[in-house]
């Protein structure tokens, strides 16, 4: 019997810069791509995952709009550190990683303060307390 793994579809994220949500939401559709969260009010400044990056087809796309208000923290717990700290600094947060000595997998982002959910501006800090395995 013979197995074929089938390569997911893979697109580039539109550059929708300067665009209203209306407009950078229909190419962001056109390109096989779904609008996630929207941040902020006005035009568009930035998206997450960037602009030109690749990534698979029916993706969620964060749009950063230019008049920034308060932003939702994330729940990122269980996240690698990395990829977190990535997820945050895109949305405009300052990062502060807390390590702790903890039986789990080492990395792992523990918890996150202020709580997920918490309302900051942009550039306030968000802590994460990540697991750097056995004390």
């Amino acid at each position: 019997m013979a197995y074929f793994l089938i390569k997911p579809q893979e697109v580039k994220v539109p550059d929708v810069k300067g665009l209203s949500l209306e407009e950078a939401s229909l190419i962001i559709k056109k390109a096989g791509l779904k609008v996630g969260q929207v941040q902020g009010t006005g035009f568009v400044d930035r998206t997450y995952p960037y602009a030109g990056d690749v990534v698979r087809k029916g993706r969620e796309i964060t749009l950063f709009l230019s008049d920034p208000f308060e932003l939702a923290v994330p729940n990122l717990v269980g996240a690698p550190k990395e990829t977190a700290e990535k997820i945050l600094l895109a949305m405009g947060f300052k990062v502060r990683i807390v390590q702790l000595p903890y039986k789990g997998t080492d990395g792992r982002v523990l918890g996150v303060y202020p709580p997920p959910g918490s309302k900051l501006k942009e550039g306030g800090e968000v802590s994460l307390l990540v697991d750097v395995g056995e004390p």
